[in-house]
């Protein structure tokens, strides 16, 4: 599961169901004590992107 998907088209439909995903996820952890930030939660579901601190920190605020 952990491994990089290298076929550009098959990253592209990840995306949308990963992007589901984690927008569930941000809702359900966000309010977490302890919990990690929204960040970190976008870095984790979407570890084949290679996000830097700000593209993840937009991805979050678009997916909240």
């Amino acid at each position: 599961m952990r491994a990089t998907p290298t076929d550009a088209a098959r990253r592209a439909t990840l995306i949308p169901e990963f992007s589901r995903i984690t927008r569930r996820a941000i809702r359900d952890l966000r309010g977490q004590p302890g919990g990690p930030d929204p960040v970190a939660i976008v870095r984790r579901f979407h570890w084949f992107l290679p996000l830097t601190d700000e593209e993840a920190r937009a991805v979050a605020l678009r997916l909240r």
